[in-house]
């Protein structure tokens, strides 16, 4: 995450990246395991909503309405939310996604 932050940084300059470096520092990320921020029980929903709106189940079904439910709330810029509010890795999840 260090890397692909400094990554951004480094291109701040030539490409349209919004980020506010003063408050965003790549050198002050930290790992946490599993129960040890609750902060994290909020990234936990939030990427698993994403996950089960993405990936599909044994029977070939999706369940998006807790993205869907998200929505209001998660950071986008002039009505995208794919490259501001949420990013995806790999890109081949763009298809799935329809018009976020």
């Amino acid at each position: 995450m260090k890397e692909y932050l400094g990554l951004l940084k480094d291109q701040t300059r030539v490409a349209d990246i919004r980020i506010a470096w003063n408050v965003i520092n790549p050198d002050t990320f930290m790992a946490y395991s599993p129960g040890k921020n609750m902060g994290l029980q909020i990234a936990d929903a939030v990427a698993s909503s994403v996950f089960f709106a993405v990936q599909s189940s044994r029977y070939g079904f999706i369940e998006d309405r807790y993205i869907r439910m998200l929505k209001p709330v998660v950071y986008h810029h002039e009505g995208k939310y794919r490259g501001y509010g949420l990013k995806f890795w790999p890109r081949e999840m763009d298809h799935r996604l329809g018009g976020c």
